[in-house]
């Protein structure tokens, strides 16, 4: 048993998601597992298995809110790990007092919350609140709008994943407060969505201040990157912090399901991303090989090997060069 950096960052990004109003990005974050449990303040906020999507569509339901912390304990143990807090949640200009424990375990390379409560002192009506809270209600109002993934992968049924996020986002949370930092995602996240459907590809799902993308081609998907770069560059030229984007990219076989991906190719996109650099597109040598053999516009530089966690050996990586 160990403190866990890598939950704390899972868990503290969670909760920016749900401050920023994205029920979709939220609800991704837990586990599909049946024994899935997420419990609120009123009592019909007891969810278990598929009665999970009811939180998704109550986050969506509230809109962004600030929600601010002064620290988040995680600790991890093999596949296993939990965290817990104390919130304070802005609601239309009052303050709320919160505190919330979650647990997660690893699936598929990724962290999933398998048990979440949270509880506010007042009940959703005392707080001004009228919210889904069951699955009946959730199955005669939501009609959710699920991305059309089919033409994310290539013929060979491979596809090209990438991953965006926001570099010192926490620290540049605390400086610019919830208000500032709740414009830099909606703009951030407009930037993104705009720009993939620009190059063909799909946003498969937003959380908090990072992206995860899909596209069947990996030049298209490499194009992408870059111009994201570009774009958030122009997005926030007068900012009075750097928004820096860092992008790893990956292409391989991927499990599909529903509305997400999953598998190896995931999970290795993941860690590319994790080792880029501020403003850096960084990616696989497969992508790598793809890209320069169909575009000679694309140039890479020297490559690095590098050590992925959880995947055996070294890898060797290259970043994009500068336009």
């Amino acid at each position: 048993m160990k403190p866990s950096d890598e939950i704390r960052r899972v868990v503290e990004r969670w909760i920016q998601g749900i401050s920023a109003g994205d029920g979709d990005a939220v609800f991704a974050r837990v586990s599909e597992h049946p024994g899935t449990l997420l419990i609120g303040t009123d009592p019909n906020e007891w969810w278990q298995g598929e009665e999970c999507a009811v939180f998704g569509r109550q986050i969506a339901e509230m809109g962004a809110h600030p929600i601010t912390w002064e620290r988040i304990d995680a600790w991890e143990d093999g596949s296993f790990g939990w965290a817990s807090g104390k919130l304070t949640i802005d609601w239309t200009g009052t303050s709320y007092e919160a505190r919330f424990t979650c647990a997660l375990r690893l699936e598929r390379g990724d962290w999933k919350i398998v048990q979440y409560h949270l509880s506010l002192p007042q009940s959703n009506e005392a707080v001004g609140l009228t919210l889904t809270t069951t699955l009946e209600e959730l199955e005669q109002t939501l009609q959710r709008e699920q991305p059309d993934l089919a033409a994310s992968a290539a013929v060979d049924g491979t596809v090209t994943i990438i991953f965006t996020d926001i570099v010192d986002s926490t620290i540049m949370l605390s400086r610019l407060g919830d208000h500032a930092w709740l414009d830099i995602i909606r703009r951030h996240n407009a930037v993104i969505e705009e720009l993939t459907a620009a190059h063909g590809g799909t946003v498969v799902e937003t959380q908090g201040d990072g992206s995860m993308l899909a596209f069947s081609s990996a030049r298209r998907a490499v194009t992408c990157a870059q111009a994201i770069q570009q774009g958030i560059e122009r997005a926030f030229a007068e900012s009075s912090l750097p928004i820096r984007v860092r992008i790893g990219i990956h292409t391989g076989d991927a499990l599909q399901e529903a509305e997400h991906f999953f598998g190896t190719t995931v999970h290795y996109a993941a860690r590319v991303a994790s080792h880029a650099l501020a403003g850096e597109v960084l990616v696989s040598s497969l992508v790598r090989d793809l890209v320069a053999s169909s575009d000679s516009n694309v140039t890479f530089l020297e490559g690095r090997e590098l050590e992925l966690k959880g995947i055996d050996g070294q890898h060797r990586l290259y970043a994009l060069a500068p336009s």
